[in-house]
């Protein structure tokens, strides 16, 4: 694993220490503050995403998806969707954060978060659920 570390590029090992980190701390944000102040913290800036930005945001998307495989628990799609929203963020990307539900194969609701930039799908949607807040 720490071999993998240093084969990519000094870019990528920033971007996954950056997401693992803020990964732990938003992880740990969720836990003691009330959720009503989540989308006053994790605002985005509105406007498109120009090419570079589309680069920016591969780049994030890569190192959620490596920092969350790195964590002893497993990160829940918010706290991705989150640490997401600010890595944007601190770069003046622009993203949407999604959060919605959807029935489970035995009837139970499951509730689910993911964040666009753009076109790009940083954490996905994986499923048909129905959106009920977007920020």
């Amino acid at each position: 694993m720490l071999g993998r570390f240093f084969r990519v590029s000094g870019r990528e090992r920033r971007f996954f220490l950056e997401a693992l980190t803020l990964q732990l701390c938003v992880g740990l944000l969720l836990k003691v503050i009330p959720f009503r102040r989540i989308p006053k913290l994790f605002r985005s800036r509105e406007s498109g995403v120009d090419s570079q930005q589309a680069d920016i945001v591969l780049c994030i998307k890569q190192a959620i998806e490596r920092a969350g495989k790195v964590l002893p628990w497993r990160n829940r799609c918010l706290v991705s969707s989150l640490v997401a929203r600010k890595m944007l963020n601190r770069r003046d990307v622009p993203s949407q954060l999604s959060l919605g539900v959807a029935k489970d194969t035995g009837g139970k609701t499951v509730a689910h978060a993911w964040l666009s930039s753009g076109n790009a799908e940083v954490t996905g949607k994986h499923g048909d659920y129905q959106e009920l807040f977007v920020f």
